[in-house]
């Protein structure tokens, strides 16, 4: 699983879902980013690489895959654990685990920085911790029969939790899931640019007096810091789901706003229906914006916190590991 650090080298990212993206000019040419967790694009002469992702729908493909093939195994139709096929899913599962160790080797170690691009060790390293642990899952038939091989198993499952988690921190401080390190001033200034990058009568919609009335509390109260920890605990679980109510509530003044200004104007529907749908899209990238610059100290200093916890549970499966292991072949 991802224990990625913050000064990551050789940073590209993968296809990601974002929210909006913001130009970024060198010396040569521009380059598009995406700050919310995204793609970014240009040529290797600036830095940035194409990612590669995996799609949704091969993911879920993947899951219920492996949840039909578990009830078999599970039932010792197909596998036993200590022979055949069942042996050597382990054994596999296990040696993948071993590898995902030369990460943070060619991460940390000077001796090992001449090993290849950081980032295509970060995506073997997440591609051993999902598959590892389900090759020991379905070694293990989903059953403990022995001390040593719970004590392993749940060891695993706690990193493999852990991992998950990570990834989900890493992505909300990164550009996307293979990306350079994001910065609180990228991510603010990002905030401020939503209107250099709409028409002018875009801009005039979004400016109607209910909808910047609605995205301006939004924004003081998002970079707020008054009140006592748990008030604010809540207002950074909340926020996200006070940004999706916002857009609905917004877009039903943006309904009136675009009527008015089509009769003004004289538009026709369709242009009517380009203008909601530039300016609905806008409001919705703007309050992601505030989101994300809002919460990134808070995940910066909880992926620090993580960061430290995922380190011993890692040593913790290694050696409940190789105990398992010596424990099977000598009874």
């Amino acid at each position: 699983m991802p224990s990625e650090s913050f000064h990551d080298e050789n940073a590209a990212t993968a296809n990601g879902g974002g929210s909006y993206t913001t130009e970024r000019r060198t010396k040569q040419h521009t380059v598009a980013v995406d700050v919310f967790g995204g793609s970014r694009s240009g040529d290797k002469r600036a830095g940035v690489v194409h990612g590669v992702g995996v799609g949704r729908n091969i993911v879920w493909f993947a899951i219920i895959v492996l949840v039909l093939a578990a009830w078999p195994v599970y039932k010792g139709w197909v596998l036993k654990p200590g022979s055949g096929l069942g042996y050597y899913f382990g054994y596999t599962g296990g040696v993948m685990m071993l590898l995902m160790l030369l990460y943070p080797l060619r991460k940390n170690a000077a001796w090992a920085r001449n090993w290849g691009a950081l980032r295509y060790w970060f995506m073997l390293h997440m591609l051993f911790g999902i598959g590892g642990p389900v090759l020991v899952l379905f070694h293990s038939t989903f059953h403990v029969k022995s001390l040593n091989a719970g004590v392993a198993l749940f060891s695993m499952l706690l990193v493999a939790l852990s991992g998950i988690i990570g990834r989900f921190i890493y992505k909300r401080i990164h550009h996307g899931l293979y990306g350079r390190k994001s910065n609180l001033e990228e991510l603010q200034k990002a905030v401020d640019s939503i209107h250099e990058k709409m028409g002018k009568a875009s801009a005039v919609l979004m400016d109607a007096p209910g909808i910047r009335e609605k995205l301006k509390q939004f924004r003081e109260m998002a970079f707020g810091k008054e009140g006592a920890f748990p008030l604010r605990a809540w207002k950074f679980i909340a926020l996200n789901w006070r940004r999706r109510k916002l857009v609905i509530n917004c877009c039903k003044e943006l309904q009136t706003a675009v009527a008015y200004l089509a009769k003004a104007q004289g538009w026709d529907t369709k242009q009517q229906d380009q203008h909601f749908q530039e300016v609905s899209s806008g409001i919705g990238n703007y309050l992601g914006a505030v989101q994300a610059a809002a919460q990134f100290s808070a995940y910066e200093r909880m992926f620090r916190l993580w960061h430290i916890l995922h380190t011993p549970f890692v040593w913790l499966l290694g050696i409940s590991g190789i105990i398992h292991v010596i424990a099977v072949n000598m009874y």
